[in-house]
């Protein structure tokens, strides 16, 4: 045999044994799935293969399981029977089969599975389950604008009330997300309650001001902004002219005043009408920055699903000299805490952040009715980040 074709035959054997590895590799702390299949024919190989891959499918199953409420899961099978159970061998990073039995006629293998994670959270989000999880945060959209030879506009007051084009843009893009939108109305109906705020507002919002409409509104999520057009020279011997748009806006969480995105786009169009080409570039702008800020949006909320984030609880009706004790039974109550921290404490009010996995919601159906030195704990507000309790004595 030459040497040629030895060194051949040790590369296939080095690459063969590589993907052998690749296959059945273990990286500990797995999900330990169960698949069976029955065995026709005697054919135990092609049973063999149908039992992994039922397995696969299992583990899998448990890990949306774990990353979504199972009314969700409920709600949504035919959605992730079609689009994530079918493509199952995408998900297993790798995997070690830790028991196979033959049981009569059915195949039983017992695997140990690591699931791609980042790559279902993403496909999750695809299908619009992410949304769900997060528990579908109401938005508003807070964008001033200006076009070429307009005057300024914005919804919340001046001299028009209706949607811009970058706007508009930049609420079809949220809504095809599966965004709930916030109703205007309700908030052009607080400021003609509120003649001073009214007053005050112009083009420049602030955030606090921004913050004070989406409370209006009932907003979990505002996004603030603005949007300019201009014309440039004409091109050459032409009447056509260069027009740009610009973009700037953040998005902030109306609960605590988290920023969730920020971004600023740009865009130009060639039109022989300024007005046109510079609505034209807006639109253009918009769109760019409606993919960027979800795009920003998702990434912080898979971070905050796939790990702690923070959680604002208000607590009336305690004694300063309960609080250490407070906090100990919130970590022995409330699941994945991992810190308590106290940020004031008035009128036997307590302030408190919490960094802990899992949402508002399960946190404060976790806390409801739950007894602290007997006195009945009663959630009497909840948003998207925050959470009212008040302590009431002898639990009445």
């Amino acid at each position: 045999m030459s040497r040629t074709r030895t060194f051949f035959l040790i590369i296939l054997a080095v690459i063969a044994s590589l993907l052998a590895l690749e296959a059945y590799s273990y990286a500990g702390d797995g999900i330990i799935a169960e698949g069976y299949s029955v065995i026709t024919g005697g054919k135990k190989d092609i049973a063999r293969d149908k039992a992994l891959s039922d397995a696969f499918r299992r583990a899998l199953e448990q890990a949306v399981g774990v990353m979504v409420e199972s009314e969700t899961v409920v709600k949504n099978f035919e959605l992730l029977n079609d689009r994530i159970y079918s493509q199952t061998a995408g998900y297993i990073k790798n995997y070690k089969i830790i028991d196979e039995k033959i049981e009569g006629d059915t195949l039983r293998l017992k695997i140990e599975a690591i699931v791609a994670v980042t790559s279902l959270e993403k496909d999750l989000d695809s299908v619009g389950i992410l949304m769900q999880r997060v528990g579908k945060p109401r938005l508003m959209l807070l964008i001033a604008e200006q076009n070429i030879a307009d005057k300024p506009s914005y919804w919340w007051g001046g001299d028009s009330i209706s949607l811009g084009t970058a706007e508009s843009m930049l609420l079809q893009k949220f809504m095809e997300k599966g965004f709930t939108m916030v109703d205007r109305q309700v908030v052009l109906a607080g400021l003609r309650s509120d003649p001073v705020l009214s007053r005050n507002l112009d083009f420049n919002l602030s955030t606090d001001t921004a913050l004070t409409l989406a409370s209006m509104g009932e907003a979990e999520v505002v996004v603030i902004g603005q949007a300019l057009a201009k014309a440039g020279p004409t091109i050459g011997e032409t009447s056509l002219r260069s027009c740009q748009a610009n973009i700037s806006s953040k998005v902030i969480n109306a609960d605590n005043g988290e920023t969730l995105a920020s971004v600023s786009t740009n865009a130009k169009f060639v039109n022989i009408d300024p007005v046109s080409g510079g609505a034209e570039a807006l639109k253009q702008a918009a769109s760019d920055m409606g993919d960027k800020l979800i795009s920003q949006i998702l990434a912080k909320w898979q971070k905050r699903i796939g790990g702690t984030h923070t959680i604002k609880l208000i607590v009336s009706g305690l004694d300063f000299s309960s609080m250490a004790d407070f906090k100990r039974f919130l970590k022995d109550n409330l699941r994945g805490v991992a810190e308590i921290y106290e940020r004031s404490f008035r009128d036997n009010t307590a302030k408190l952040d919490i960094e802990v996995k899992g949402n508002a919601k399960e946190a404060a159906e976790e806390l409801s009715n739950k007894m602290f030195n007997k006195n009945l704990i009663v959630v009497t507000s909840l948003t998207g980040n925050v959470i009212s309790i008040k302590l009431s004595t002898g639990g009445g």
